[in-house]
């Protein structure tokens, strides 16, 4: 999530995050198939916009170490408190926007969960991504397949409306990455106006070169 684009609504909601099934079982489906589709034993990794920190505890027993960044302060505590609580020692907390300023690398990988389309530029913030990744580490992507809107509603305004996935796999190549896979991991209902909606969410892989 940028730093410039809506941190007062999740701080707003930072307290209840946790407390959605929906965001749980996202997390699960998305940890379940990182674990198939990368070697994550060992690793180092960097999460952008990680909220209360939901995939890095889920990633956190087989990683080396990795660092939980979000913009929002109120998230920031949230994940702060779960890490004093929990006693896990390889999560650090860190407040930064995608401008990733006072992020120090390299890292074995970069995780992005639902966060791509509040970055205001998704294509520019892969390449700041890729400088924090070593040679031959990993990205990892998961967001909304495009959609008209109607995820977030008319009062969310700080975002994209999904991806194509073809841009996505566009992207990773132009920000030096050679994409390795890229599919469906977790579908969202919501209920609006209409009746209820159901929202693809993609995960996408790819390696640096």
């Amino acid at each position: 999530m940028a730093d410039t684009t809506g941190t007062d609504r999740f701080d707003a909601l930072a307290r209840e995050w946790d407390l959605a099934p929906h965001h749980v079982r996202r997390t699960t489906d998305i940890a379940d198939l990182l674990n198939e589709r990368i070697p994550l034993a060992g690793m180092s990794a960097l999460e952008v916009g990680a909220g209360t920190g939901l995939l890095s505890f889920a990633l956190a027993g087989r990683l080396s170490r990795v660092v939980a960044s979000d913009p929002s302060q109120g998230m920031v505590d949230i994940l702060e408190d779960k890490i004093r609580q929990s006693g896990i020692g390889n999560i650090a907390s860190l407040r930064c926007g995608d401008d990733l300023d006072g992020v120090d690398g390299p890292f074995d990988l970069v995780l992005l969960q639902m966060a791509l389309h509040h970055v205001p530029d998704p294509r520019a913030f892969l390449g700041r991504a890729a400088g924090k990744i070593r040679q031959g580490g990993w990205i990892a992507v998961a967001d909304l397949d495009t959609e008209d809107g109607s995820f977030h509603g008319p009062d969310v305004a700080d975002i994209h409306f999904g991806f194509k996935r073809s841009e996505i796999v566009e992207w990773f190549a132009l920000a030096g990455f050679e994409p390795i896979s890229i599919e469906t991991v977790h579908t969202m209902s919501r209920q609006g106006p209409q009746g209820s909606r159901e929202y693809p969410i993609f995960l996408a892989t790819a390696r640096k070169r």
